[in-house]
């Protein structure tokens, strides 16, 4: 069973990297077929096996021989571990699909916000309607879930606002909000801003090791990929030790 996991994993992260590189550029996520990202010449179906392709080709493209991005089979290696963790540490069968979906496509937005400082609104779209439909199938309390999710993107809203009106800045997108409405819907508000706190601090390294290496500091920093983050280790940390009922009040 590991070993299947290890390959599902895998070959999900495959398609994970996909939706990285297509979905900020408004590309289709079908069509064309794999290809190289330098010459544009299509992959031969042994060079789209998750690791074992990266480490036969040595880093390199086969065609014009440009380096490969190393997030390739890291976010293969991270699909693979969610896999194998969530079938260990989660015992419910819907718990464990959601957790893989949710925590999959925060990894998706962590490159994306990374990347390109965008957060595809499809990806928060299809997470609210993943726990919509978790909630739907186990009973689960929607309207008051509903009720605390948008009290929470309305709170950091205008927190957001006069913040930016403060420092004369946008200081967050809307994808973050929307990301951070979505998140309290899947988790309880407590948990919300736990997460919340854990991710300002996140960022806040990340703009003192930019700073310290570009001595700027007019810095824009991808909140989305911190929120994204620690949102996938706090739920594997609360699970794994069997805190998360302490915050469910």
């Amino acid at each position: 069973m590991f070993y299947l996991l290890v390959i599902l994993g895998l070959i999900f992260g495959s398609f994970l990297n996909v939706l990285i590189l297509r979905l900020p550029n408004n590309l289709s996520i079908i069509y064309p077929p794999s290809h190289c990202l330098a010459c544009k010449k299509p992959l031969m179906w042994h060079h789209n096996i998750p690791i074992l392709s990266y480490l036969f080709l040595k880093g390199n493209s086969y065609c014009c021989d440009k380096p490969i991005s190393i997030q390739y089979p890291i976010v293969e290696l991270i699909s693979a571990l969610l896999w194998i963790w969530s079938y260990y540490f989660i015992p419910d069968i819907s718990t464990k699909i959601l957790f893989l979906v949710l925590s999959s496509l925060l990894l998706v937005i962590f490159f994306t916000d990374l990347y390109y400082f965008i957060i595809p609104l499809e990806i928060n779209v299809i997470m609210f309607l993943s726990i919509l439909l978790y909630k739907i199938y186990n009973l689960k309390i929607i309207l008051g879930d509903l009720l605390y999710m948008l009290i929470i993107c309305f709170l950091f809203l205008i927190f957001i606002i006069l913040f930016s009106n403060l420092i004369k800045k946008n200081a967050m997108g809307y994808g973050d909000i929307v990301l951070i409405g979505v998140i309290s819907f899947w988790l309880s508000w407590i948990d919300t801003l736990i997460i919340i706190f854990f991710s300002c601090i996140v960022s806040l390294i990340h703009w003192m090791i930019i700073y310290l290496k570009s001595r700027k500091s007019n810095i824009r920093l991808p909140f989305g990929s911190s929120l994204s983050l620690v949102t996938i280790i706090y739920y594997m940390i609360i699970i794994s030790y069997n805190i998360n009922m302490i915050f469910n009040i």
